[in-house]
């Protein structure tokens, strides 16, 4: 599976690569130089996830990542006019997403980690590169301007499909089947759409800039957070 895998991020890379051409060719240099960063450390995250998973270091990625979007939700309070009210309550839902998804890392056979992943990373590039490419109405203009309805509906179907495809090679079987992709997307939707939530009544565009392009840790792995979490506590 770990080979399916990876020849499955090197065709949507280079999906995204094309997608980035044919953007770049009606913009100014900053933005061409923009994508071409947020593309590489993309890709740099993508490969180091999936490293960690096939070779058993997930939970201390978990870890890791899971400090840092601590880090970064507390330096982002910090800087707004919320009060301690509203931290303590969104410290409270973090550390709930948080314990699921060092539970999801650690106890989780690493196949179905793998799985979970690709369909989250797929379901978030293909939003991204079909939103760009196509996207005019927004779905959610206030938390996430970003992105649109046309970019939700193309990562949804990447995602779904990509997600069957890959399933051939787990213990899957009744409802799972055909149930857990859709859920997988919807929890990586919601996952960003809370992210960029917090960012917007902190006032903030970004949550830091420890990784260049993507707005921090918690902008990269959003996502992936919050499906781990749901995963391990639906399924386990």
């Amino acid at each position: 599976m770990f080979w399916t895998l990876f020849y499955i991020i090197i065709v949507f890379f280079t999906i995204g690569a094309v997608a980035i051409f044919v953007l770049n060719r009606t913009s100014d240099a900053e933005q061409r130089r923009a994508r071409w960063v947020k593309y590489i450390f993309y890709l740099l995250a993508v490969s180091l996830t999936v490293w960690c998973i096939q070779y058993g270091m997930m939970h201390y990625l978990a870890i890791g990542l899971l400090l840092i979007g601590t880090y970064e939700i507390l330096t982002s309070w910090r800087s707004s006019n919320n009060g301690i009210l509203f931290l303590g309550l969104s410290i409270l839902f973090y550390m709930a997403i948080a314990f699921g998804f060092y539970q999801f890392s650690s106890q989780v056979a690493l196949e179905r980690i793998l799985y979970v992943y690709a369909i989250v990373f797929t379901f978030d590039g293909f939003a991204q590169i079909i939103g760009q490419l196509f996207g005019r109405k927004k779905v959610l203009p206030r938390i996430s301007p970003d992105k649109t309805i046309a970019g939700v509906i193309g990562g949804y179907v990447m995602g779904i499909a990509t997600g069957l495809f890959v399933m051939q090679w787990l213990n899957m079987s009744g409802y799972a089947i055909g149930f857990s992709p859709l859920l997988i997307c919807t929890a990586a939707f919601v996952g960003d759409a809370l992210a960029s939530w917090y960012k917007r009544r902190c006032n903030l565009k970004d949550y830091s800039n420890l990784i260049p392009g993507h707005g921090g840790v918690l902008d990269r792995f959003d996502s992936f957070l919050f499906a781990g979490a749901v995963f391990w506590l639906i399924y386990l």
